[in-house]
């Protein structure tokens, strides 16, 4: 009688029949990382009674792994009121934890990207997740020369680089073309820094929204780098000198800056000036009126972005870009 073949276990097949991650099992093989005794008891007595043997790849990984992923984020960022970074941190670290990884943060500066360079040449995590692109992408090419993998929070084009971002491009076209078809001509748009791919995203939207309609936007009245609260005050004292009728802030913060400026104006919304944001926030819920902006889902770009960058450290194959979607919320401050 022919010996029935036994099945070759897989470390998906330890995991799913054990109730526990690829990375636990990982770990209890290589007898590094963190995790409880008990469980890695259990891993193990499943693995010997089972004849479960990793191949010489799996158990490489798994020895050199660090189970620490890092966030790349620019300093200056750090320090500026946007929510946006503290709810991407939740939705990475709630994936992140799942299996197992731990997160830590690594702070870079335009021209200096030492500390970047210690955690690769140290091994200290096994991928990172660039938390904004930039046209110069300095840290980018420094992951590019590296082994490490990586995945940037936001559009690049850099065709090399995988990216996870909202459809920035199409989302500010959608909501600048409500606007024009709703009459409103001379539209004036409050950007910040042009470094930062976004925000060139995100005029492109603004742009392409007037192309699509037979529209010629004033060009005096895109003001970008606008990078602090008094160059957003002196701005907006110049739009208000133009007859403008609506203002669109490339992003919450400095939507809630220009609000701020036109409330101590006595400029009444949307009365005397209508208002939009590109970027929705909690920061600006204090507006009386509520203002019209695009809704994203920050907590899933954070988890979407943690995904792709452990399918890239396991060696899956993941797309080259991933756009998630947005709403458009039209509010009181564009009626």
């Amino acid at each position: 009688m022919q010996e029935q073949e036994v099945k070759k276990l897989t470390m998906d097949d330890v995991a799913k029949e054990l109730g526990v991650s690829k990375t636990t099992v990982s770990r209890a093989v290589s007898g590094k990382g963190r995790i409880g005794e008990e469980t890695r008891q259990r891993v193990l007595d499943y693995i010997a009674q089972h004849n479960y043997k990793p191949n010489v790849m799996a158990k490489g990984l798994a020895n050199n792994r660090t189970y620490n992923i890092g966030m790349v984020l620019q300093a200056d960022l750090l320090s500026s009121d946007l929510p946006f970074f503290p709810k991407a941190l939740k939705g990475i670290s709630e994936v992140a934890a799942k299996e197992e990884y731990d997160v830590i943060m690594t702070l870079v500066d335009t021209n200096d990207l030492s500390r970047l360079a210690r955690v690769i040449e140290n091994h200290k995590v096994d991928g990172l997740i660039l938390m904004r692109t930039l046209q110069d992408d300095k840290p980018a090419e420094m992951l590019k020369k590296s082994d490490i993998p990586f995945v940037t929070m936001g559009l690049s084009d850099d065709p090399q680089v995988f990216q996870v971002d909202n459809d920035h491009v199409d989302a500010c076209r959608e909501l600048t073309s409500i606007l024009l078809l709703k009459g409103l001509r001379k539209i004036a748009v409050v950007s910040g820094d042009t470094n930062y791919v976004i925000n060139r995203k995100r005029l492109e939207g603004f742009y392409k929204a007037h192309e699509e309609l037979g529209y010629t936007p004033d060009e005096s009245l895109i003001f970008t780098d606008v990078d602090s609260e008094l160059f957003a005050a002196r701005v907006t004292d110049t739009i208000l000198m133009r007859n403008v009728n609506c203002i669109i802030g490339a992003d919450d913060l400095l939507t809630s800056l220009v609000l701020k400026k036109l409330e101590e104006e006595n400029m009444m919304i949307p009365e005397d000036m209508r208002l939009a944001s590109f970027h929705d926030s909690q920061l600006l819920k204090a507006a009386r009126a509520g203002i019209t902006a695009i809704k994203f889902n920050t907590e899933e770009l954070g988890r979407e972005t943690c995904k792709v960058l452990l399918r890239r450290i396991r060696g899956e194959e993941v797309p080259q870009v991933t756009k998630l979607a947005y709403e458009v919320a039209m509010r009181e401050s564009t009626k």
